[in-house]
């Protein structure tokens, strides 16, 4: 390892956006590759029937992206289908339909395959490809799905803080992904208004609700099967119950936030709800690292920080708890309990912003794993249940379970138009 340590600092070659970058005795040497980049997506015809789909900059099946994916194959429309990824693809390819091609995210041929692509589907800002010298061409269409639903956390231009994107990706939002996107999907007449206030978006807002939340409006069998299957992977007993726990993300990275006491919670559990009880742990993409160091993952505690869709581990939860994450607002749309366990609230709320007080919500707020025991003992669920209801209603909320059929009209309608 020294020795590869020492060539690294004497000699290394990598990619920084268009440019190979040359480290040669601690001296940087850039070779502009930007017309080399160009020239592949000039030369790169656009094919009529393509959709690629990007999640979270190369995840794997989940989100907005999977569902939409899983109705154009229901309908078994003739398209081309392909998938942004990292990792190996050998691996990969098992968690996928076979109609569904894998494209890795690295490389040049991720940059011809989006260069060719008739419709692409993100879930977050390309501007990971932009970076590297990707454009979209008048003859493509990019419907951007987000990834938040009735979200508290301020996004982009609405975020005041230096600490959340560094000035680089926020211009390449600014100048060139939010001008690229034909389509941005809501789900509210609430998240209209942080898109217009938030996205330097002067697109179409098109209000479909967010395909990932269909999944709460299937029959009971269809949610049995799911919930089958998740216990069947994480290997959890059908009879037990499960809380799921999903915090959210620190810009600055700090990992002190997340001293959630799961022996307490799920006494509590046991002593409100009855039952057994697991505690499922699925932390942020960019910390499920550090899962097995911030708890004593066991028979009691899973880890499923890997698992690719967390739509199904929400519709298979019987509680959850977030402190800042969206996907609790996906969560609510169960009716099934909800709780914010947030030991920084007011620092979080400084450094990022919130839309609305976390007060006004439904979920019974924590500061300490002391008053999250206080919450759940003390939970009311007529209560919580009549709040959601007008919570939704105060947000313009108008998810059905139909979102997915309604993005597809819309791409079936592109591609026919040619």
């Amino acid at each position: 390892m020294k020795l590869k340590k020492i060539i690294r600092n004497i000699f290394s070659v990598r990619n920084d956006g268009t440019d190979k970058l040359i480290m040669l005795f601690g001296i940087p040497i850039r070779i502009d590759r930007s017309k080399y980049y160009k020239k592949i997506v000039d030369d790169t015809p656009v094919e009529n029937n393509k959709i690629v789909f990007n999640n979270f900059q190369g995840s794997l099946y989940g989100c907005n992206p999977k569902y939409i994916a899983q109705e154009i194959i229901k309908r078994g429309l003739p398209y081309k289908l392909f998938w942004i990824c990292k990792g190996n693809n050998d691996v990969n390819k098992d968690m996928f339909p076979k109609e569904i091609n894998l494209i890795s995210f690295n490389g040049k041929e991720v940059i011809k395959t989006l260069s060719s692509a008739k419709a692409i589907i993100s879930n977050v800002r390309m501007n990971s490809f932009i970076l590297r010298g990707w454009y979209k061409k008048n003859e493509q269409t990019y419907i951007n799905t987000w990834h938040g639903s009735l979200g508290i956390k301020k996004i982009d231009a609405a975020v005041k803080g230096v600490s959340y994107a560094d000035k680089k990706w926020c211009a390449t939002s600014k100048n060139y992904d939010s001008k690229y996107i034909n389509y941005l999907l809501s789900n509210s007449t609430f998240e209209n208004k942080v898109f217009e206030d938030g996205m330097w978006y002067e697109g179409q807002i098109l209000q479909t609700g967010h395909p990932r939340n269909d999944i709460f409006f299937k029959s009971d069998k269809e949610i049995e099967d799911i919930r089958n299957k998740v216990f069947n992977l994480l290997e959890i007993d059908t009879n037990k119950k499960m809380v799921l726990y999903v915090p959210s993300y620190r810009d600055d990275k700090r990992l002190d936030c997340y001293g959630l006491d799961a022996d307490n919670l799920l006494n509590n559990l046991n002593e409100k709800f009855g039952q057994d009880w697991v505690l499922v742990v699925r932390m942020h993409p960019h910390l499920k690292k550090h899962t097995k160091n911030l708890f004593d993952i066991g028979e009691k505690v899973i880890n499923a920080s890997y698992y690719p869709d967390i739509q199904e581990l929400l519709a298979s939860s019987d509680i959850a708890i977030t402190d800042y994450s969206s996907c609790i607002f996906d969560f609510m749309l169960s009716r099934k309990p909800g709780f914010i366990f947030a030991t920084d609230i007011e620092q979080f709320n400084t450094e990022r912003g919130f839309y609305y007080p976390l007060e006004s919500t439904p979920f019974p707020i924590s500061r300490t794993n002391e008053e999250l025991a206080k919450n759940i003992i003390d939970f009311d669920y007529e209560k919580y249940k009549n709040d959601v209801e007008q919570f939704l209603k105060d947000k313009g909320c108008m998810e059905d379970g139909h979102a997915s059929e309604r993005v597809v009209d819309l791409i079936e309608k592109i591609i026919n138009q040619g």
